[in-house]
C-alpha cells in the first residue's frame, strides 16, 4: 500500500539474543498487515554480533515485516552490510541529499541508488528540504523521498488531519 509504519532500532538491540521473540510477541497483539511494518536498523560504530542480526533480520522477514538499513552513507554502514543482509530498504543519510546540488554529490547519490535498485531494494532518500532536491531525486530515479519540504514534524492531533485514523 501507500502507508507504512517504521520502527527505528539501533544494531545493539536489534542484535539482542531475543530480539525477534520480543517484536513478534508485541506485533502479535496488533491486527495490521506486516508488509506495514518497517523495521530499520540504524548506524551504530559499536562491534555487533553480525551471526545474530543476520539471524533476526531473517526471522522477522519470515514474519512478514521489512527490514531497511538507515542512514546510509552518515558513518559505519558499508557495502559488506547490503551484500551480506539483503535488506528490503535502503535509506539514504540526509548529509547525501544536501551535498545532491553538487556534480560529485549527485553522481554518488545517483550510484547508490542504482545499487539498491540492483540488490532489489526500494530506495529512499531523507532530508529532502527544497524542490530542487526532490526534483534531482525523481530524476535519478529515487523512490520515496521524505523530508521538510513535504512536512515538518508535528503533533498527533495536527497528523490525524492527514491521516484517516479509526478510532474503533
Amino acid at each position: 500500500g501507500d502507508f507504512f509504519v517504521s520502527c527505528n532500532f539501533s544494531r545493539n538491540t536489534f542484535v539482542a539474543k531475543n530480539f525477534a521473540d520480543k517484536c513478534i510477541e508485541i506485533i502479535d497483539r496488533y491486527e495490521f498487515p506486516r508488509e506495514e511494518l518497517i523495521l530499520e536498523i540504524t548506524e551504530s560504530v559499536a562491534i555487533i554480533d553480525y551471526d545474530t542480526m543476520y539471524y533476526n533480520a531473517k526471522r522477522m522477514k519470515e514474519y512478514g515485516t521489512s527490514i531497511a538499513l538507515d542512514d546510509f552513507g552518515s558513518g559505519s554502514a558499508s557495502f559488506f552490510d547490503l551484500k551480506k543482509y539483503k535488506f528490503d530498504g535502503l535509506k539514504i543519510d540526509k548529509d547525501l541529499v544536501k551535498h545532491l546540488s553538487t556534480k560529485e554529490g549527485e553522481i554518488i547519490l545517483s550510484g547508490l541508488i542504482d545499487i539498491g535498485h540492483k540488490l532489489n531494494m526500494t530506495v529512499l532518500a531523507e532530508g529532502a528540504e527544497t524542490k530542487e532536491q526532490v526534483d534531482k531525486l525523481v530524476k535519478i530515479n529515487c523512490d520515496v523521498i521524505q523530508g521538510f519540504y513535504f512536512y515538518k514534524p508535528m503533533p498527533v492531533y495536527e497528523a490525524k488531519k492527514y491521516l484517516y485514523i479509526r478510532n474503533d
